[in-house]
């Protein structure tokens, strides 16, 4: 096992992520309205969407298809694909919009897929690019890039301005706007670090973390899930909470050492049920929630996914590890991350 030694340490990072992200959803430059034309070009056009990403885009991608499907009127269809699946989909033709999100742009299928798809295609990615298709880029001159293994403000920073988009989708997208978007991200993310900072519990002896989520918190799930396995601090196993009714409960009753992180929005009866039922059996049940916000979903999930990421460097720093530079085989992450074989 080799160190990694070329990002940032983790406490460099979270100290910085407040600014990365207010500098990629700055008022004055507003690319969030760049976003908000591309999601009233979706919803006007009101066609089936694939939309393309891999690693911690994907998050993104999760985040741009519960947009879509909530704001759509009339039945939007979305479908969040890997590149790979791209070209193996045998119904691919039946899509007439392609969204790619990359933050370099450059993932191994990702201009295959671009090039190859007939419809109404667009790449949101960090930097400006010369191509026949549609580019988004989130990057700016304020924007100082993150030197991370782990994503951290190159997926809470898009994923900020499609917030912004949504919130501000029917009125003037002015810089005073933005402004209080961000004045309000700020706190979400001030709040979620205290929140964590606060959680009384040592995850030292944790070999294995379970995830309670919802469709409604497949981003928040996702980015605990992403973070922890692909900084290796642990296994991860995330189970959807209907599901979790029909056999799945018997991981936790042959680890009743490892811990349950449990995901929500709104205490339905299934909610109430799972966790009383969990509690009365099993120490280590933690709920996190956003039954602080009198918000739509997008907030919501925002703030959630925030409180995961706080999290993530929590449980990591609890193990002794470094969240954003993790060790790692060298030979295996240079032979498959960089593979650009057919895929």
């Amino acid at each position: 096992m080799i160190q990694h030694t070329h990002t940032e340490k983790a406490e460099i990072n979270f100290s910085k992520l407040e600014n990365r992200i207010l500098s990629i959803n700055d008022p004055e430059i507003n690319k969030a309205n760049e976003i908000r034309r591309l999601l009233y070009e979706l919803l006007t056009i009101n066609k089936p969407t694939l939309i393309m990403a891999t690693g911690g885009s994907k998050v993104i991608a999760y985040y741009l298809q519960g947009i879509l499907e909530r704001i759509g009127t009339n039945g939007l269809f979305c479908e969040v694909i890997e590149p790979r699946d791209y070209f193996y989909k045998a119904n691919k033709n039946i899509f007439s919009n392609l969204i790619v999100i990359s933050a370099s742009g450059n993932t191994n299928g990702v201009k295959e897929a671009l090039n190859d798809f007939k419809g109404n295609k667009c790449l949101i990615c960090e930097k400006e690019k010369e191509v026949d298709y549609k580019v988004i880029a989130w990057g700016n001159y304020l924007y100082e890039r993150e030197k991370s293994f782990i994503s951290l403000a190159t997926s809470l920073g898009p994923i900020a301005l499609l917030l912004s988009a949504a919130t501000l989708l029917e009125k003037d997208m002015t810089s005073k706007e933005v402004k209080a978007m961000n004045d309000k991200i700020k706190r979400l993310l001030e709040l979620s670090a205290r929140k964590i900072e606060k959680l009384d519990k040592s995850f030292t002896d944790t070999n294995l973390v379970q995830i309670m989520s919802g469709y409604d918190t497949k981003c928040s799930s996702s980015v605990l899930e992403s973070n922890l396995i692909e900084s290796g601090v642990c296994p991860v196993v995330v189970h959807d909470k209907g599901s979790y009714c029909h056999g799945r409960s018997n991981l936790l009753f042959r680890n009743p050492e490892s811990h349950m992180l449990y995901l929500s929005h709104a205490m339905s009866e299934l909610d109430k049920t799972l966790i009383g039922s969990l509690k009365g059996e099993y120490p280590n049940i933690y709920v996190f929630d956003s039954k602080e916000m009198d918000d739509d979903y997008f907030w919501k999930e925002y703030y959630l996914m925030a409180q995961m990421y706080y999290l993530s460097k929590r449980i990591a720093d609890d193990k002794n590890m470094d969240l954003t530079r993790p060790e790692y085989n060298e030979n295996v992450i240079k032979k498959l991350y960089k593979f650009k074989g057919v895929m």
